[in-house]
């Protein structure tokens, strides 16, 4: 069994580990399609927005960008992504209501349970590259508490940089070997174990959508697998 004794605090990924974004998005998009009787692919419209929302994010990280939140960054996308859907027709105004959709994320099944579960033993915490508001309304949309809200908005920093992991812990007053990094994205994980921070990896099935997952299976490198949530909770609680 893995000795768990030193950490006292868990941060989290929430950006498809806690919240399901594609089938929210997806949902919600697709029913403006309907709506102005458009056929439209809104799984393809859904991840074109997330993830060049993630290559724009990367501008941000390098300097070629100035400071932008999720917020920002989703809305900029937006414009790109109804611009490559032209059968889509929504006006500014639409189109900054639409973006508000991100606030309101439905969480993966067994998720919140969870969480709760986790908080009798440790210090549960987000850290995240979304919005601190989007952290915040999407908890709230889900009924979930949480021992703080870090959002790297806030940090100078975004994940994966190390930087952002070290603040997690200097903010919490621990040392970063204290807190663990809790994720589903192997990437997140791997570099929170290069900034130093033992990592607890949980595979969300279908976060992508139906049939785009990337590589689900355990990683060695990691200082815990789960197979589930329930899971993960088991054994962090062992």
């Amino acid at each position: 069994m893995t000795d768990l004794s030193n950490v006292k605090a868990l941060a989290w990924d929430v950006g498809g580990t806690i919240f399901d974004w594609h089938h929210t998005i997806k949902g919600e998009v697709s029913a403006i399609a309907k709506a102005q009787g458009v056929e439209l692919d809104a799984a393809a419209f859904t991840n074109m927005w997330r993830f060049t929302m993630f290559t724009r994010l990367q501008l941000v990280r390098r300097g070629d960008l100035p400071w932008l939140n999720a917020d920002q960054l989703h809305r900029r996308v937006l414009d790109e992504v109804m611009d490559a859907h032209p059968q889509l027709t929504l006006d500014p105004s639409e189109r900054d209501e639409l973006n508000q959709v991100w606030h309101r994320m439905d969480c993966w099944p067994g998720s919140a349970e969870c969480l709760e579960a986790l908080r009798s033993r440790y210090r549960v915490t987000v850290l995240t590259v979304m919005s601190w508001a989007i952290a915040v309304d999407c908890s709230k949309h889900n009924g979930i508490s949480w021992d703080g809200i870090l959002s790297c908005e806030f940090l100078g920093h975004y994940k994966p940089e190390p930087e952002a992991y070290q603040a997690s812990a200097r903010l919490l007053g621990l040392d970063i070997s204290e807190v663990m990094m809790c994720a589903a994205h192997k990437g997140d994980l791997q570099a929170a174990a290069r900034a130093g921070m033992p990592t607890a990896y949980v595979p969300v099935v279908g976060e992508r959508g139906e049939g785009n997952d990337p590589d689900l299976s355990p990683d060695p490198s990691f200082t815990v697998n789960a197979t589930d949530f329930a899971d993960l909770s088991r054994q962090l609680l062992a």
